[in-house]
C-alpha cells in the first residue's frame, strides 16, 4: 500500500510566497484604482458646476461676446436692435445656439419678443458648403403664434436679422419645427425652403 506523499518544506514555502505575492499585487492595483477615482472626483468637483441659463441649458464659459438681437417696438410697428453680452462657445454651432437662446429669452431693454412664448431651440446645423444654417425649433413656434401676416413677418425677420447681424458667413436659413420642414409659420409666408439672408436685411 502506497504511503501518502508529504510535501516538502520547500514546496510549501514556495506556494505560500506565491500566494502572498499575488495578494500584494492585487492590493497595490486596487489602492491605485481607488486613489485615481478619488483624484478624479476631487478634480471634477474643483471645476464647479457649469453656469445654467434661464431655460435650464448649460452654457459654456470660454468667453463673452456682444451680440445684436432684434425685437419689436411697443407698437409692433418695427424692429429694434438690442446689444447683449452672451457667453460663447468655441465652435460655430455653439455660438449660434447661444445667440438664438438669448433671442428666445427676450429683451432686457423693453423690446417685445416676436417669437411665441415657450418656443425652445432644439438644435442647429450649419452646411458650410451651401452657407445654409438649419435651426430647429420646438412646436410652440407655430402652435403659440398669435397669427396675422404682420406678426409672422416680424417673427421671421427678427430671427433672420439676428443671424445676419452676428454671422455674416450665413447666406440662407432653413427653419425646422421638431426636426421637420414646415410649409409656413402662420399661413402667410412660405417657409418650406431656406430663406435668403439678403432678402431680410
Amino acid at each position: 500500500m502506497d504511503r501518502p506523499q508529504i510535501p516538502d518544506d520547500q514546496n510549501v514555502t514556495s506556494s505560500g510566497t506565491l500566494k502572498l505575492y499575488h495578494f500584494v499585487i492585487i492590493a497595490v492595483v486596487a489602492t491605485g484604482v481607488v486613489a485615481l477615482l478619488f483624484w478624479y472626483s476631487r478634480r471634477e468637483a474643483g471645476h464647479g458646476e457649469a453656469p445654467v441659463s434661464r431655460d435650464g441649458v448649460s452654457v459654456v464659459s470660454e468667453g463673452t461676446r456682444a451680440v445684436s438681437l432684434f425685437f419689436a417696438d411697443e407698437e409692433n410697428q418695427s424692429l429694434l436692435i438690442e446689444t447683449k453680452m452672451v457667453a460663447m462657445g468655441k465652435g460655430f454651432g455653439d455660438q449660434v445656439r447661444q445667440v438664438m437662446r438669448a433671442l428666445l429669452e427676450g429683451s432686457d431693454g423693453g423690446g417685445i419678443s416676436t417669437i411665441a412664448e415657450g418656443t425652445r431651440l432644439l438644435g442647429v446645423f450649419y452646411d458650410s458648403e451651401a452657407a445654409t444654417l438649419y435651426i430647429d425649433f420646438s412646436s410652440e413656434l407655430i402652435a403659440g403664434h398669435p397669427g396675422g401676416s404682420s406678426a409672422e413677418y416680424f417673427t421671421i425677420s427678427a430671427i433672420m436679422r439676428t443671424i445676419s447681424q452676428n454671422f455674416p458667413e450665413v447666406q440662407a436659413v432653413q427653419f425646422l419645427v421638431e426636426g421637420l420642414q414646415v410649409g409656413t409659420i402662420a399661413g402667410h409666408i412660405e417657409a418650406y425652403r431656406p430663406f435668403a439672408v439678403s432678402d431680410w436685411r
